[in-house]
């Protein structure tokens, strides 16, 4: 076993480098947005520590819970709607790496002051396409 002590901000600036990667080589969008989301959770915790909101660190909400509405469990589990509703995702993908890669980016530049050369170049082509 190989047991280290890692850095919370190195590990959401990695996510967010190779969430940015992904990006722009328009590979998979899926996983940026989950590795975008991740980097959010993590520097939105350590935001709320620096600033001394570390009761509020506590009480954040998971993405993908403000993204998603409860589900209703009902009976019926042979209706087509239920069944899709749990089995596909409606979402322009890009839209959500871009707004979930802007997240983290802010949060990032937050918490460090600086944003790394990918994360400028993100940052500058998204507002060219707006």
């Amino acid at each position: 076993m190989d047991i280290r002590k890692y850095s919370k901000e190195e590990i959401a600036q990695c996510q967010i480098e190779t969430a940015l990667e992904l990006f722009f080589v328009k590979g998979d969008l899926f996983s940026a947005i989950t590795l975008a989301g991740a980097a959010e959770e993590i520097l939105v915790q350590l935001n709320a520590v620096k600033s001394g909101r570390q009761g509020l660190a506590e009480k954040v909400v998971s993405l993908f819970e403000i993204l998603r509405p409860a589900r209703k469990k009902t009976e019926g589990g042979d209706d087509p709607a239920r069944f899709e509703a749990e089995t596909v995702v409606h979402m322009d993908a890009r839209h959500e790496a871009v707004f979930l890669l802007g997240r983290a980016i802010e949060e990032y530049v937050t918490l460090t002051g600086k944003p790394t050369t990918l994360m400028l170049k993100f940052l500058s082509e998204a507002a060219v396409r707006g």
